[in-house]
């Protein structure tokens, strides 16, 4: 399987192409299109902006994403983690290819080609690519820190990571001059700016709470930053959190969920897909972070899924 992959990007390298990330862009998305750009060559872009941990990844690595670049000055645009319409802003797309380790199906028709699994992070998936090029004896450090830095963000610092997931890691600390340690270090280079640290007390103060048997759900409206105040409920002690912010009558949420609720059934990327798709609009993510856009009033569809999460941990 990963030699048709690196086979099929192969056939790439002499168009000229730009990897784009998703709105937001996490360390995921970059390091894995920095990969990328490394084995094949090409620009790296993003929609929108970059995740503050994502910065301080492009700064360690020594690059400087495009962001909203002009698509139409290139021949291929390969989308990096996201496979819904929805993370890229609406962009106009003519000549694309889709990589990612989420399973939406909503860019698949029409992209010339899609690398598309089930695994913990993107960055697992273009690891593999890279072994079955033949150049993963020895990779740059720069190369091994964007890959690592991808897989324990995604996996919440490994709370949600697999086997195959710490098999990788071991190959690519083998085969790149990094340490774990510097790893970390990038990642906790990125603390809550002041804009998001009053957005995350005010998404605190503004929850409502609900609980059945020992499970409980926080639920809150935000200004921006719905993933960190999602996030920060989780640390406060909810068991599943959702945060939505609304814009130009479009609605924003993002959730979260404890290692504990996922093991207990909770997937929120199957969760918020299918509640975004009974209002017209799109979702997904992994079963412990998901996110969703719909047209849709905040109150309601924070009540619709937080029933619907109850409904899922069987309470």
């Amino acid at each position: 399987m990963h030699i048709l992959e690196y086979d099929v990007l192969k056939n790439l390298i002499d168009l000229r192409k730009i990897y784009l990330c998703h709105r937001n862009a996490d360390p995921d998305a970059i390091g894995s299109a920095f990969a990328l750009s490394w084995l094949f060559g090409g620009d790296i872009g993003a929609v929108g902006d970059l995740s503050r941990a994502a910065v301080q990844l492009a700064d360690s690595i020594g690059i400087k994403p495009i962001i909203d670049p002009d698509l139409d000055s290139y021949d291929m645009v390969v989308l990096v983690d996201t496979s819904v319409s929805s993370q890229i802003g609406g962009a106009m797309l003519r000549r694309y290819g889709v990589i990612d380790h989420h399973l939406d199906r909503d860019l698949l028709e029409n992209a010339e080609f899609y690398i598309q699994r089930e695994a913990d992070s993107t960055a697992q998936i273009v690891w593999d690519i890279i072994k079955s090029s033949g150049r993963a004896g020895r990779i740059p450090r720069e190369v091994a820190l964007a890959l690592l830095a991808g897989m324990v963000s995604d996996t919440g610092r490994f709370r949600h990571a697999s086997a195959e997931t710490f098999r990788c890691v071991h190959e690519i600390l083998e085969a790149g001059d990094v340490d774990y340690g510097e790893v970390m270090e990038v990642l906790s280079r990125a603390p809550l700016d002041f804009s998001q640290r009053v957005a995350v007390l005010k998404a605190a103060s503004r929850a409502e709470i609900s609980w059945r048997g020992e499970w409980i759900i926080a639920c809150t409206e935000v200004s921006a930053f719905e993933g960190s105040s999602a996030m920060a409920l989780l640390d406060l002690g909810a068991d599943v959190a959702f945060a939505a912010s609304s814009q130009g009558g479009v609605c924003r949420v993002s959730g979260r969920a404890s290692f504990r609720a996922v093991q207990a059934g909770i997937d929120l990327a199957d969760l918020m897909k299918s509640i975004a798709r009974s209002h017209g609009g799109s979702g997904g993510g992994h079963r412990g972070a998901a996110a969703m856009e719909v047209r849709h009033p905040a109150g309601r569809l924070l009540a619709e899924l937080a029933e619907a999460a109850f409904e899922r941990l069987n309470v």
